[in-house]
């Protein structure tokens, strides 16, 4: 009988956290396409303007706030923030607040800052031909469990 040799490798702190902040990273991503995948009817559906840019613009959130939350893992205590805002006709945010938090005041500044400093498209025709104005609120929410 031949004996296999195991191997085994130690991973330093440095490794196991940016493990971490990958997961912190996918994992809400594989949660948001489930929900984009299960919010349709059927696959055929299309969907309309106003939920494909909407859909694009909470990326674009998500991009921005994740990644700074990340890098600052020891202030994610547990909690969640909710942020509202308003983009007008050019994409320049409008009305930002926090309107709902179990969280610290840190989070709360991050992800205003954040969303703030993100560079959000225009409104396109076709999403302000569909509402019948020409800006578009959004919700989004973050949540913490470490």
């Amino acid at each position: 009988m031949r004996k296999l040799a195991s191997t085994s490798r130690r991973l330093s702190p440095a490794s196991l956290d940016l493990m971490r902040a990958r997961l912190f990273v996918i994992i809400p991503l594989i949660c948001c396409a489930q929900a984009i995948a299960q919010s349709g009817a059927a696959a055929e559906t299309r969907l309309s303007a106003t939920s494909l840019y909407q859909s694009q613009i909470s990326a674009i959130a998500f991009q921005a706030v994740v990644p700074e939350f990340a890098k600052h893992r020891e202030h994610l205590k547990g909690g969640s923030v909710k942020v509202t805002f308003r983009l007008d006709r050019e994409g320049s945010v409008k009305g930002l607040k926090v309107v709902s938090t179990n969280s610290n005041p840190w989070v709360q500044e991050t992800a205003t800052r954040m969303i703030r400093a993100a560079k959000f498209p225009p409104i396109p025709k076709n999403v302000i031909a569909e509402q019948g104005h020409d800006w578009v609120d959004v919700e989004a929410k973050w949540s913490f469990r470490m």
